[in-house]
């Protein structure tokens, strides 16, 4: 966590000073100091966030984790098929830095490469296909300061660069924290606008165009007006299409993210069919426990499959399920016939479920 910023600390001060002094047993208190005639020392101002906050220098070499961390972190499945290896990440990190350190003229077009798909390079080029997987291990493993700064930086110079993966996970990582509008954010925003807005659906950016129609969706959803509703569920439902019609070669890494998105919007207008069979098709293709539990909320009661759906989005730790199961369990204890034993064995199952919601005020 960055240091608190000093001009808020010189606020704090100043304001306890400036209130009137008080008597301590009729007297006045001490000095906490003696007054000094030296100069006071500079106080840095904090630089607000501007468009290129993401690319200055807040990490060195010493922040490249070892080989160790990297072979502890990229393997399967956070790293599939053995796409890069914790050599390869640690190698490009390595190379990486000085470069961005020394930051001569365009050094980012002579030294990387957004357009290779593999580890490697023929040119001796930077892969970018290599920095990108080192940043998202970066992002969700290292602690830190320096760690992130220099995800980000990568992130960063991959979203300069057109690459699209960088570009779609920094402006996610803009929309996921509210940020998306502000400053440093600016060059993802874009960039987004024009993976959108890209006629060449045969570029190596049209493999992600599900992810990105999904992203500028839920952008659109987060400023929740009538029109920018419409407009979500027009780019859901196109990325969808899109995905349908890539066939095997599709890829879709946000598609649950959409599928929810998307039937909350149907459920909103009162679509109860077309909700439904959004999920059953995500269901049956996806290990999904929040989609599993959606759509069971939309079967019948009497439906088997919709408590078994239940219980497995709760025991995967989704609180609304684990408290839908609590209830079911509760009222089942009115049926006729329990035993003494059995009801107060299912009356313990239904505390446990309710524990699991951490919600256990609603019995």
């Amino acid at each position: 966590m960055p240091p608190r910023p000093p001009l808020r600390q010189l606020a704090r001060l100043y304001t306890l000073s400036s209130q009137p002094s008080k008597f301590h047993h009729g007297r006045l208190p001490p000095p906490a100091r003696p007054i000094s005639t030296a100069p006071a020392p500079r106080v840095k101002a904090r630089v607000p966030p501007h468009r290129n906050t993401f690319t200055q220098i807040r990490f060195t070499e010493a922040d490249i984790p070892s080989l160790p961390f990297w072979t502890k972190h990229t393997v399967p499945p956070f790293v599939p098929n053995g796409e890069v290896s914790p050599a390869q990440c640690l190698e490009a990190c390595k190379r990486y830095v000085p470069l961005a350190i020394e930051n001569k003229p365009n050094w980012q077009q002579r030294n990387l490469s957004p357009t290779v798909a593999s580890p490697t390079t023929h040119d001796g080029t930077i892969p970018f296909f290599t920095l990108h997987y080192a940043a998202i291990t970066l992002l969700l493993f290292a602690q830190t300061p320096g760690n992130r700064s220099l995800a980000i930086h990568i992130l960063a110079t991959g979203t300069t660069a057109g690459y699209a993966p960088s570009a779609l996970t920094l402006a996610r990582l803009g929309h996921k924290t509210s940020s998306l509008d502000k400053p440093q954010f600016a060059h993802a925003k874009e960039a987004l606008a024009t993976l959108l807005a890209s006629p060449d659906r045969s570029s190596s950016s049209s493999e992600y165009l599900p992810d990105t129609l999904t992203l500028a969706a839920l952008v659109q959803l987060a400023t929740n007006t009538r029109p920018s509703t419409d407009r979500a569920m027009q780019l859901l439902e196109d990325a969808s299409r899109a995905y349908a019609a890539a066939g095997g070669s599709a890829v879709w890494h946000w598609r649950a993210s959409g599928v929810l998105a998307l039937s909350r919007l149907f459920l909103e207008r009162k679509q109860t069919s077309r909700a439904r069979a959004a999920l059953s098709a995500a269901v049956k293709e996806l290990d999904d426990p929040e989609i599993s539990f959606r759509y069971a909320m939309l079967l019948s009661r009497s439906d088997a499959q919709r408590r078994v759906l239940v219980q497995r989005a709760a025991v995967s730790g989704v609180e609304e399920a684990a408290r839908e199961m609590a209830r079911e369990t509760r009222e089942s204890l009115e049926e006729e016939g329990l035993s003494a034993w059995e009801r107060k064995a299912r009356g313990v199952i239904a505390d446990e479920w309710a524990g699991i919601a951490g919600d256990k005020g609603i019995l």
